[in-house]
């Protein structure tokens, strides 16, 4: 039993010493905040959402001129002899899959070319980002999504954001 105690108090002794000193300093971003603050990430952001809503538009006028001409044939069903209207069916199911295509390569090349600025932009951001760690002594950079609590003055956000202005 005494030695027992005397265990007991050994490990809670080593428990209570073993205080981590740190001096370490961590600082976070919010990485969305930087993309739609800064003038070259708004630029990236409304160039993309142009070209989308043309895109967008585009479909719509395509798919409304398709649904008119499936329309059509369907009031001449009973007026068409039926390799006729079968012709027409199968004009327009080739026109729906060519349709089909296009908008899969247009939607891929626009995923494509926004991946393609948004990783230049990080590319970027992640070279001023490490400049700014060696600068100001920073061991880790964490993404602002990623923590659940800390101190408000470890947020390096708006201090990036005039970094990045600046480097334009």
């Amino acid at each position: 039993m005494r030695i027992f105690v005397l265990i007991l108090i050994f490990i809670i002794s080593l428990i209570s010493t073993s205080n981590a000193i740190s001096n370490d300093k961590i600082a976070f971003i919010d990485l969305n905040f930087i993309l739609a603050e800064s003038s070259t990430g708004k630029k990236i952001l409304n160039d993309l959402k142009n070209i989308n809503k043309k895109n967008m538009e585009k479909f719509k006028l395509e798919e409304e001129k398709l649904e008119k001409e499936k329309n059509d044939i369907k009031k001449l069903k009973n007026i068409l002899s039926a390799d006729e209207y079968n012709s027409k069916i199968m004009e327009l199911k080739k026109k729906v899959n060519d349709y089909n295509l296009i908008k899969k390569k247009t939607i891929k090349s626009f995923e494509e070319a926004k991946n393609k600025e948004l990783n230049i932009f990080f590319n970027n951001l992640n070279q001023i980002m490490n400049n700014y760690m060696v600068k100001n002594s920073i061991s880790v950079i964490l993404d602002k999504k990623n923590i659940i609590i800390a101190k408000v003055e470890n947020d390096i956000s708006k201090e990036i954001l005039k970094i990045v202005n600046q480097n334009e």
